[in-house]
């Protein structure tokens, strides 16, 4: 048994090492960016626009085009125009 494993150590450590490197790059990694936002509920106008909001409340970490992205996915509007509820949730700045 002992001579089995010292003719095939490099193989057992290589094969060890190839799997844990596989299963490294396999492991989802969460998106750094969008985890160190901090976000603040705002009231907005009835008419208001979903560029508006972004030319006011974009602190310049995103383009006004991903900042609009932003505001329709996370607050589940339907245009990207006029939006249709009192409050939606805004990124304010990065930590």
């Amino acid at each position: 048994m002992m001579h089995t494993i010292r003719t095939h150590a490099f193989s057992i450590v290589f094969y060890t090492l190839s799997l844990a490197f596989i299963l490294f790059l396999l492991t989802p990694r969460p998106d750094e960016k969008v985890e160190q936002l901090l976000t603040a509920s705002v009231t907005v106008d009835q008419n208001a626009t979903v560029e508006q909001v972004a030319e006011v409340y974009n602190d310049g970490s995103m383009t006004n085009q991903e900042y609009v992205e932003w505001l329709i996915e996370n607050n589940e509007l339907k245009t990207t125009h006029v939006i249709s509820k009192n409050k939606i949730v805004v990124p304010i700045a990065q930590q």
